[in-house]
């Protein structure tokens, strides 16, 4: 399973560079990590772990460790407490093969850069949460962002893809009925039709780990999110 975490925590990676990258924040990946030397927009942590050899040094070394600094521990090995952190959520690293068959009763697409300002209303926890995602980040190469109607132009679901091959990450799922079993199963059946048979790789926590489970998802292996 290590070979499939670290794809899925790079691939992960590459996504939380893409968002601060579109804050002009400046960032820094090489094989042990991925870090922000600046503070990162809520939801997206300042460090995330790429090798099971790296160290906490290897990571605190590289970000500013104050007040509200976050870190992803890909392989969950870090005793972060001694630094003052404490385990912010403890969740689950996903891989999808090929998507179950059958519909979900709603029409998948991709979305244009027009419609995004609505997508990410849509998306946000609250008005404030929209503005974390921008629509620059649909120029980056491999980003791709979907979203299911139910029959209307308002968006009832939706999720954003990112292909960094061999893998495809599916993140920012969200639906207006609260149902994620049947959003995952239709954002990974869109994201295929999209960009081909390769796998999909995401994370969960809580009862979001059994809903990706109940979709056909694979549980890889724990991660923590630790936060000082």
């Amino acid at each position: 399973m290590t070979d499939r975490i670290a794809l899925a925590a790079r691939n992960n990676a590459l996504w939380c560079d893409a968002v601060c990258r579109s804050h002009g924040l400046s960032t820094v990946l090489d094989d042990l990590v991925w870090t922000s030397r600046t503070r990162t927009p809520p939801y997206y942590p300042d460090a995330v772990t790429l090798s099971r050899v790296t160290t906490e040094y290897d990571v605190l070394a590289r970000i500013d460790p104050g007040d509200g600094a976050s870190v992803k521990d890909s392989w969950s090995r870090f005793d972060l407490t001694t630094e003052d952190f404490a385990r912010l959520v403890v969740g689950e690293w996903l891989w999808f093969d090929v998507p179950e068959t059958g519909a979900d009763g709603r029409a998948w697409r991709r979305i244009e850069a027009t419609e995004f300002p609505a997508w990410a209303s849509a998306w946000a926890r609250d008005p404030e949460d929209a503005a974390i995602l921008r629509a620059g980040l649909l120029d980056e190469p491999g980003v791709h962002v979907l979203a299911a109607t139910d029959g209307d132009d308002s968006f009832a679901a939706g999720a954003i893809v990112n292909v960094t091959a061999p893998v495809a990450g599916i993140s920012n799922t969200f639906s207006r009925d609260a149902d994620e079993v049947r959003t995952w199963r239709g954002a990974t059946r869109a994201a295929h039709q999209l960009v081909g048979t390769m796998p999909f790789v995401s994370w969960e926590a809580g009862d979001g780990v059994m809903a990706a489970v109940e979709a056909g998802a694979e549980r890889l292996g724990p991660l923590t999110v630790w936060i000082s």
